[in-house]
Order: C-alpha cells, then sequence, then structure tokens
C-alpha cells in the first residue's frame, strides 16, 4: 500500500529453533485442508544424500516428502507483542546493535538508518536475541536513529539520538552500516564515501549548568 511505516522486533533464536523443529503444515492435494504434518525424517540434512551418515537409506518418497513439506505449522513468537521500534512515514533501511554495559545491567542499543536502496533483512545478535528488520520499499532519507533495545513498555519507541548526516536540503540513502566494537565507531557506507562516527557523542552535546 502507498502508507510508509517501519518497525523493528525481537525474536529468542530458542524460539526459532523451536518452530523449525516442530511439525510442518501440508495438505494432501488442492483441495485438501492445511493441517499439522509430523516430519518423516528428522534428522534430514539437504544436499548431503549418501550411502552412510544421518541420510543413509532414504527412499524415493522420502524425497517427495521433502519437496512436499516445506511450510512450518507453528508461528515463531516474538519475545514481545509491541514492537521496540514503530514509526510512521518512515522507511527503515539497514540497522546494528551495540551492547553497552550499564551500572546494573547490559543494554542493547540500536542504529537505525533511513531510506535505502532495496528490500531486505538486517539483524543483531545478542545474548540469543535475534533483531530483525523487515524493509518494504526504497525511500528517500538519510538519517540514523539511535534508540533504546528493551521490553519496558515506558521506554519503547523513544530514540536517544537522532543523527543527521547531511545539510539541510541534502539527501541520500545509506547503503550499509557496521559497527568496529574494538574501535567504538560506526562506519556509515554511501554512494561515494564511507562516514566513521564514534558510537558514544557525548561531547557533542553540552548543558547550561
Amino acid at each position: 500500500n502507498s502508507i510508509a511505516a517501519s518497525a523493528v522486533c525481537a525474536f529468542n533464536l530458542s524460539a526459532i529453533t523451536r518452530a523449525f523443529n516442530g511439525p510442518f503444515r501440508s495438505q494432501e492435494n488442492p483441495r485438501s485442508t492445511w493441517l499439522p504434518t509430523a516430519n518423516p525424517v528428522p534428522n534430514f540434512q539437504c544436499g548431503t544424500i549418501t550411502d552412510e551418515g544421518p541420510n543413509e537409506g532414504l527412499t524415493e518418497r522420502t524425497l517427495q516428502d521433502a519437496q512436499r513439506l516445506y511450510l512450518m505449522n507453528d508461528v515463531v513468537q516474538p519475545e514481545s507483542v509491541d514492537p521496540l521500534v514503530l514509526q510512521d512515514d518512515v522507511r527503515f533501511s539497514n540497522l546494528v546493535v551495540d551492547i553497552v554495559q550499564g551500572m546494573d545491567t547490559l543494554y542493547h542499543v540500536m542504529y537505525i538508518s533511513t531510506g535505502g536502496w532495496r528490500e531486505g533483512y538486517a539483524g543483531g545478535a545478542g545474548n540469543e536475541r535475534l533483531l530483525t528488520l523487515f524493509l518494504p520499499i526504497r525511500s528517500e532519507y538519510g538519517t540514523i536513529l539511535k534508540a533504546l533495545a528493551t521490553p519496558n513498555k515506558n521506554l519503547q519507541g523513544c530514540y536517544l539520538e537522532e543523527m543527521e548526516l547531511f545539510p539541510a536540503g541534502v539527501r541520500q540513502p545509506i547503503l550499509s552500516l557496521q559497527i568496529l566494537h574494538s574501535d567504538r565507531s560506526l562506519f556509515v557506507g554511501l554512494n561515494d564515501r564511507v562516514l566513521k562516527i564514534p558510537l558514544e557523542r557525548c561531547s557533542t552535546y553540552t548543558s547550561e549548568m
């Protein structure tokens, strides 16, 4: 549709594993009801059909099952019902995650670029967490949003910082984001150059005492 919106959701890798270890969903013919179907060969590994090993003794029926059973029955449930970040009228294009040690816990800090050239997927892992980002279409922005990834509803959708990379009136798609943890830097890939931005930018902002 024509309404632009983007969201970031969090999933546990264990939830993904449970879904793929569970039953398939299939139908015997085009007019049949879709029903849960147990995996006939739990240890099947694609591309490794040999006379020995976990795929030993595979039959033609087994190969037909592999072609027929391609849809999982169980849904991968997110960590929380609400997205970590949800914003209308903006297309997210890239996502990287930094893990910061606080006084009493670890914090996941997301860096999200707006605008991009392609549909795709981006993710960052930490503490068995997989952050996924779905990109519907291309858009024309060039900012980076810094947000806290937290299940606390009071803090969700609250941006820590919004970084404008270009002068007023200039828009350029951000093609990639990557964090170099050893240098505590964020690298931003553009059409004609790469920008290096420090992850900690407290000196950029001043306060009056």
